[in-house]
């Protein structure tokens, strides 16, 4: 991520969309999500579900929102934001993630523009959302960009204080955990030592009464293993590009495993959904939701659904087409 000192123009712009959202604050947030006060556990978010036997959460994935002044990124944008309503309209869910490369990197001066115009749009789906870091997410300054995804409408997101990393920590009426989604930020490189270390403190950061409830990973960049399924036969579904794991070593896997996480889910890749279990997790690719990145003339856009039971601690998932096919 850039880190350079952000313009006056941006300075003030992000200022005035902040001071919007400690005004709108409680009123506009969704009745579902209670946060922990944030001296105790800022790191952590929770969400009480619907139905604890029927989590549905919805993965979208690399939708690069980019505000240009042709007409062809105008009518993208509104193909994109249309087809997220779709996508929950479709799937009902309770709650939205997002795996990152949610708005384009470039150029630097509109980086924070850009920003606030992908975090509108995920407002508008009227449903708690989450974000996960990607390659492409860069701002000008981190911190004023942490705020913002917090104190955005119906937002999960709770990385302010640990540089993108925190929970979502599912629960019924009753308060009791029913999953946990771990939410990553792979950067850049993948996800590295800094994730590694905050995975290792994962017990401390959300301590539980009773037994650890069953936990999923979301990131943007793919682990080294999502490769490894692929040539040894044990993945299905479809890969039509390399596995972009970037600085990942592959060293991630057990501590995801060692945390409780059961799956990992990622993005990054356009043209690769496919799934395979290694060492006792299951690595998934999400479906790319965006328009405006190369590959949906190859791999139809959409989304993924993941339905986890609180009760019994298993899961399902499916791929979920705007076109309304699976």
């Amino acid at each position: 991520m850039d880190t350079t000192k952000i313009s006056r123009r941006a300075f003030m712009g992000i200022s005035a969309v902040l001071l919007w959202s400690s005004l709108v604050g409680s009123a506009t947030k969704h009745p579902g999500i209670v946060s922990y006060k944030s001296a105790v556990h800022p790191e952590v978010v929770k969400l009480q579900v619907r139905n604890p036997r029927s989590i549905k959460v919805l993965q979208m994935t690399d939708l690069h929102f980019f505000l240009g002044e042709q007409p062809l990124w105008t009518n993208a944008n509104k193909k994109i934001s249309e087809e997220m309503q779709k996508l929950v309209q479709m799937t009902k869910p309770d709650m939205v993630i997002i795996t990152g490369d949610l708005w384009r990197d470039s150029p630097s001066e509109k980086l924070e523009e850009f920003m606030r115009f992908a975090v509108s749009q995920c407002e508008a789906l009227g449903v708690p959302w989450a974000f996960t870091w990607g390659n492409h997410d860069r701002v000008n300054d981190r911190q004023a960009a942490h705020e913002l995804l917090t104190k955005a409408r119906n937002s999960l997101y709770r990385g302010a204080t640990s540089d993108g990393n925190y929970i979502v920590d599912m629960v019924d009426r009753q308060g009791r955990a029913l999953w946990q989604i771990l939410c990553l930020n792979s950067g850049d490189a993948g996800i590295g030592a800094e994730q590694q270390e905050w995975l290792k403190r994962i017990n401390q950061i959300s301590p539980q009464k009773g037994k650890v409830p069953p936990r999923l990973a979301a990131f943007h960049i793919p682990l080294k293993q999502y490769d490894d399924i692929w040539e040894t036969g044990v993945a299905r579904g479809i890969k039509n590009e390399k596995v972009c794991s970037e600085k990942e070593n592959g060293s991630s896997l057990a501590i995801l495993k060692n945390a409780g996480v059961h799956a990992c889910f990622c993005g990054h890749d356009h043209v690769n959904d496919y799934s395979g279990v290694i060492d006792g997790v299951e690595l998934i690719y999400g479906r790319t939701t965006g328009v405006v990145g190369y590959g949906s003339m190859q791999v139809p856009n959409g989304g993924k659904l993941y339905i986890l039971n609180g009760r019994t601690g298993k899961y399902s998932w499916k791929s979920v087409l705007v076109n309304g096919k699976q």
